[in-house]
């Protein structure tokens, strides 16, 4: 409906004319629309096509919804009165409604060329650009609209609706600041500003968008649900999963929040929780790939893996090339142990979408588990851009990709957990020998332990963002530490057998030993029997009391080195079993990783699932033994019960998923052997 005030005919002798078009604005004005339609009818039969008569009759066809009418009528209009701006903009208007967009383009264009300072004809030409989904184009005429008039609310607003859709959120932030300057109290411009803001990953500037629109309108489901999404990505899971249920309890039906709500219980190891609303969303709105998708990942961590698959293929019969959905599927068969059939998926997942990174990282773990090592290491790389991968960071020096490194520094930088620290730590030497000088960085707990270990070797201690001594002139090349494996390591052959590279501090590790043992016939046995990684830890690790059949061999001493706290499951196995499991409380190995080092040095053997344990041990060469479930992490290989990380390591794997008897039965077995001078 145009704001246009319809105009009077004039010209002599019209005066009966005149009085008619009067009556008929009286009749419009009073919204008496059919006598106003037939006093106008009557003029028409009298004196076709007036314009201000065609301008009236066409705002009453507008009002009764037959803007084709509407818009003959106007093309009638601008034929007698070419050079009128208003009636240019009204047509545009008809024509927009009608559904005749590209003319309604047309139509605005001559409109604003006609009235260069008609800010409604801009604004309404950046509409129907708008709905053509020609954003950027309709970015000009709404900039123009607004400058014309500032507080024009309505035409800043829309602005930042299509600098959002044209990807261009910094600018639409502006927008929607200008939006909310003119009229604070717009709850709908305060959350679309907090959405543009969210875009730009200023996300505490975004919560507080988010939190305006609430205080503007309490009930506005979606503003609570995107706070939630700031308020996950802010990593404040609880208060995540309180912003969802606020916007899900005012709208019951908002399938989004259900699957967000999902995604942050499942954050919070709920998969129970987040089955339930994943449910919930589907039932809302049937058929989302995104949501069954993440159905097959609650199931995975319930380690329900049959039914993760049977959602995962659900997810792909609706987006066939949802590379997310094929990795994921990719990461439930490699789980099974169905290793080929992953490959083969994983690459499937690349072909869909050639730089999805979880995808690539994925292949990597599963040819390296087959000992594809060099095509493996290349598609490691890819584990500094996924999600769940190590976290790039930014070191100004070149990367080292394989180049000389004779009398050149070189800066290996510390990546992931403190067991994967320690096995990279491993190829350190190989650049030591090639002729570099080497700074090392780690995790600080790690410093003590390697600088006794790597003589020659600079150590650091990690910091983040990265220290200056690691930023410093002078340094060459840099490298994460799992990245040496590409050019260091790329086939079974060029692993150098080292026994060990790792040296604890002897004093302490023969104190140690000393204060163990009972008798001086005792074989000291350090055990640990759980992982903490949170993706397959729970497959990795058993109970303490799984140990129990151990117990009943003579001459051994088991010595606790599980990192945590132990002290109840101690207490159940002691009761259960009749033996000790010494634990030394003057030693953390969570804070003190050098004592650690000197307690795992003082042992004769190790026992333990894959964990941190065995790669310190593993380093340290002493003799262990590592308790595998069936889909291991990939340094250890598929089948072989050696590993060429550490040549003092024996691996003992499960026949069956789940299934530590086998395993246990083997060890006691070889233990008893051990322990009997066998």
């Amino acid at each position: 409906m145009s704001d246009i005030t319809p105009i009077k005919p004039g010209g002599e002798g019209l005066a009966e004319l005149e009085h008619f078009f009067g009556e008929s604005m009286a009749h419009f004005q009073a919204g008496r629309l059919k006598e106003a339609e037939a006093e106008l009818s009557e003029i028409q039969r009298r004196q076709p096509d007036i314009p201000e008569v065609l301008h009236l009759m066409a705002l009453i066809e507008l009002q009764t919804g037959r803007p084709e009418a509407a818009a003959g009528h106007l093309e009638k209009a601008v034929a007698r009165q070419p050079e009128s701006a208003d009636l240019h903009n009204l047509l545009g208007g008809a024509l927009k409604r009608a559904g005749r967009l590209e003319e309604a383009v047309l139509a605005y264009d001559k409109a604003v060329s006609l009235g260069p300072e008609l800010a409604e004809a801009h604004y309404n030409l950046g509409n129907a650009l708008k709905e053509l989904q020609r954003f950027d184009d309709a970015v000009p005429s709404y900039r123009r609209a607004v400058e014309l008039e500032p507080g024009f609310v309505d035409a800043h607003y829309n602005l930042g609706l299509v600098l959002m859709a044209a990807g261009r959120p910094d600018e639409a932030a502006r927008a929607y600041r200008d939006a909310v300057a003119v009229n604070p109290g717009d709850a709908e411009a305060h959350m679309n500003l907090g959405n543009a803001l969210e875009a730009v990953d200023d996300t505490d500037e975004a919560a507080a968008a988010y939190r305006r629109a609430i205080e503007l309108r309490p009930d506005f489901a979606e503003a609570h649900y995107n706070l939630g999404n700031a308020a996950r990505k802010q990593g404040h899971g609880q208060e995540a999963v309180a912003y969802y249920r606020r916007a899900l309890n005012i709208d019951p039906n908002l399938a989004e929040a259900h699957n967000n709500l999902g995604e942050a219980l499942l954050d919070r190891n709920d998969p129970e929780g987040a089955i339930e609303h994943y449910l919930l969303a589907l039932k809302c709105r049937p058929g989302m790939a995104g949501t069954l998708n993440n159905l097959g990942n609650a199931y995975l961590r319930l380690g329900e893996t049959d039914g993760a698959i049977d959602y995962y293929h659900q997810a792909l019969d609706i987006d066939p090339d949802d590379a997310t959905a094929i990795t994921n599927l990719g990461k439930a068969l490699l789980d099974l142990g169905k290793v080929d059939d992953a490959v083969s998926c994983l690459r499937r997942a690349i072909e869909a979408a050639p730089d999805h990174a979880e995808a690539h990282h994925n292949l990597s773990l599963a040819l390296l588990l087959q000992g594809k090592l060099e095509e493996g290491w290349a598609e490691y790389e890819w584990r500094l851009r996924s999600e769940k991968g190590a976290r790039h960071r930014p070191f100004p020096q070149a990367p080292w990709v394989g180049q000389p490194v004779d009398a050149k520094t070189v800066l290996v930088w510390g990546e992931q957990g403190v067991g994967d620290e320690v096995m990279f730590a491993g190829m350190v030497p190989d650049l030591v020998e090639a002729g570099a000088h080497v700074v090392l960085e780690s995790d600080p707990r790690l410093v003590p332990l390697f600088e006794r270990s790597f003589a020659g070797i600079e150590c650091i201690g990690k910091g983040d963002p990265p220290t200056a001594e690691t930023r410093r002139d002078g340094i060459d090349f840099q490298s994460p530490g799992g990245n040496l494996g590409r050019w260091l390591r790329p086939n079974l052959e060029s692993f150098p057998g080292r026994q060990s590279y790792l040296v604890a501090e002897e004093d302490r590790q023969g104190r140690l030993r000393e204060n163990y043992l009972s008798d001086g016939e005792s074989l000291l046995v350090g055990v640990a029997w759980v992982s903490k990684n949170k993706r397959i830890g729970a497959q990795k690790s058993m109970t303490l009391m799984e140990l129990a059949p151990l117990t009943g061999i003579p001459g051994v001493r088991f010595i606790d080195l599980q990192y945590g706290d132990t002290a109840e499951e101690r207490r159940q196995f002691e009761d259960h079993t009749g033996t000790t499991i010494l634990h030394d409380e003057h030693v953390d190995q969570m804070s003190d990783l050098d004592a650690f080092a000197a307690q795992v040095a003082a042992m004769d053997l190790v026992i333990s699932v894959s964990n941190t344990t065995v790669h310190m041990s593993g380093a340290l060469g002493v003799p262990t033994w590592v308790m595998l479930n069936t889909v291991p992490l990939p340094c250890w290989l598929l089948e072989r019960d050696d590993s060429p990380w550490y040549p003092s390591v024996r691996l003992f794997r499960q026949s069956a998923a789940g299934d530590w008897a086998n395993v246990i039965e083997r060890i006691g077995e070889a233990l008893a052997g051990l322990a009997g001078g066998g």
